[in-house]
């Protein structure tokens, strides 16, 4: 019988079901091959403009082809003029690395192997001292401290190592999963993963407001339970919004000041993956630096999202989930690999009208 609008026959129990879930099935199925396919897939990371082709060729049928698009070329390059511990270093890290920071005198801050390294800008190691159990981050602050953070807590140091304070992060029955610290005068900004938001503590502790919490989900979206923290020279808070592929900006007391970013497997500005980008740092010149996962690299924007420079996969472990950032007063980009327990220093080559001027 061919199909009649009108037909009313009864449908069978089976027929019915089968109408009733094929529907949600196919939804369901269609969401299931799009993750898998952007799970699967990797994006090609910006490489080297391609050697220049004639302005056109033959197409079919003997007609000339359209030119090809030029590759855009980044306004900044980077290369490595550095790098601190690595296997064959006397200063390698034997068991991790899990921060670093830049202090006063652009003295380098390294937590890893339950201690607290500091390395002058040269890379000569000055001195150590015992970290806090399970420490996961620290900062270096314009007053010569250092601000280590552990689960729900921060302790506070001299620049010799000497234990002055510290107090606990997060609520009663909320501890904070510490995975970040900034500081901005005499403000400490703390990540917290667990509740989604930064809190803004003064040194004793005291909470002085929240940062994070003023959109639709009052908080960020963190499926890599992860949140970083930077700010920079005019006090502008930035911190990463990986489920939502975003670098966002924030006054101290809390207001949106914007956002950049978007998901994307192919432009080299956009953020791939379920959660990028997942490490930020801020340059002297107001610059936003980045750091992804999957494909690992860095890169560093204008605020206003303006890709300027990549720093390739070639420089880190791919199976890096951080890259852990710092910037000097130089501008050189500190990158600390946590899988290959090593730091790499990279320095702003000279624009092609910087290397003219006489």
């Amino acid at each position: 019988m061919e199909p009649n609008d009108r037909d009313t026959t009864p449908l069978g129990v089976r027929d019915r079901l089968w109408k009733a879930w094929l529907p949600g099935v196919a939804a369901v199925g269609a969401l299931a091959a799009l993750v898998a396919g952007s799970l699967r897939l990797r994006p090609t990371p910006l490489a080297a403009p391609p050697k220049p082709q004639p302005a056109s060729t033959p197409g079919p049928g003997g007609q000339a082809a359209a030119p090809a698009q030029p590759v855009r070329s980044l306004e900044r390059t980077y290369s490595q003029s550095a790098g601190l511990g690595g296997a064959a270093s006397p200063d390698r890290f034997l068991r991790s690395l899990t921060g670093i920071a830049v202090g006063i005198d652009d003295h380098i801050y390294l937590l890893g192997d339950d201690e607290i390294r500091v390395f002058d800008p040269r890379g000569n190691r000055l001195r150590s001292w015992q970290a806090p159990a399970h420490a996961g981050c620290l900062a270096a602050g314009p007053d010569g401290r250092v601000y280590v953070g552990s689960p729900d807590r921060v302790d506070i140091y001299d620049a010799g190592g000497a234990h002055l304070t510290g107090f606990t992060a997060g609520e009663k029955d909320k501890p904070a999963d510490v995975t970040a610290i900034a500081v901005v005068g005499t403000d400490i900004l703390v990540a917290d993963a667990s509740a989604r938001i930064i809190r803004r503590y003064g040194s004793d502790g005291t909470l002085r407001g929240l940062i994070g919490n003023q959109n639709k989900t009052g908080g960020f979206i963190l499926p890599n339970r992860s949140l970083d923290v930077g700010v920079d020279a005019r006090g502008v808070v930035y911190a990463t919004d990986t489920g939502r592929h975003q670098v966002t900006a924030w006054a101290l007391d809390g207001s949106p000041l914007g956002r950049f970013g978007k998901f994307g497997m192919s432009a080299p500005e956009d953020f791939v993956g379920c959660c990028n980008p997942v490490n930020v740092a801020l340059t002297p010149d107001g610059k936003v630096v980045t750091g992804e996962k999957m494909v690992a690299r860095v890169k560093v924007y204008d605020p206003d999202g303006t890709l300027l420079a990549v720093i390739g996969p070639e420089h880190f472990d791919p199976s890096t989930t951080h890259i852990h950032l710092a910037v000097d007063s130089r501008g050189r980009i500190l990158a600390a690999d946590p899988v290959r327990r090593e730091v790499k220093i990279f320095s702003l080559n000279q624009t092609p009208q910087e290397r003219e001027r006489p």
